[in-house]
């Protein structure tokens, strides 16, 4: 059984240079039980090590653009040995979520990068589509009248490093940071999320069913300012 404690982890900032890392040793890990992953890539039981690795480096190029982009905030969790355990991002919107939704440049752009970038072998477009379209509706739902909106947009922790409050450590950064700007709380949580963020407050909203599992929709209303 692993003992490790709290402070035998280190949570910093992430650096662009932390995308192969973190993708390898947090990210695809962390969400390959996920009802996200298995829609996407419903072949997962039967994928070879050559397609595995490919989907691999398809969410690090995606972790980099993000990185690079620096729309949303993230950090890490290292281990004593400075690898990667854990890693968070999340992104506030400040003015009303409903013109957001209408913002023609971002739109843009995000579109230019899909269309610019290259796809899995093994992912089902057609499913993954098809649910984020699902995810961007809930969204829409919970937060169209709002304003000053901390939403979730990343949060993994490897399969072996679960349970010893590595999540914890990264929900009191984004929380104190959230209460002291007076924000809301918003994410879209996989199965074994709802539990860590109920305990920071997270309400349960709404749900968006799939093959593989519920993605839950759940709500933090703002603290206030410390």
């Amino acid at each position: 059984m692993n003992s490790m404690l709290q402070t035998d982890f280190k949570l910093s900032d992430v650096e662009i240079s932390d995308a192969q890392d973190i993708g390898h040793h947090v990210e695809v890990p962390a969400m390959q039980n996920g009802p996200l992953y298995r829609t996407m890539f419903p072949q997962f039981n039967t994928l070879i090590e050559a397609q595995r690795e490919q989907i691999t480096r398809w969410y690090i190029e995606m972790l980099e653009n993000a990185f690079q982009a620096r729309e949303e905030r993230f950090l890490k969790v290292c281990s004593v040995n400075g690898t990667p355990v854990g890693f968070c991002g999340w992104t506030v919107i400040e003015q009303s979520y409903d013109r957001q939704q209408t913002g023609e440049p971002r739109k843009k752009e995000r579109e230019k990068a899909r269309k610019a970038s290259w796809l899995p072998d093994t992912l089902d477009i057609d499913g993954w589509v098809a649910l984020s379209n699902d995810l961007k509706a809930e969204r829409y739902r919970v937060l169209k009248d709002l304003d000053n909106i901390c939403r979730l947009t990343f949060m993994a922790v490897h399969p072996k490093y679960q349970r010893q409050g590595i999540g914890s450590m990264m929900m009191q950064r984004i929380c104190k940071e959230t209460d002291q700007q007076g924000r809301c709380g918003y994410v879209l949580a996989a199965p074994e999320g709802v539990p860590l963020y109920s305990k920071f407050g997270f309400e349960i909203v709404g749900h968006v069913e799939t093959t593989h599992g519920t993605i839950t929709s759940m709500f933090r209303p703002s603290q206030g300012p410390c």
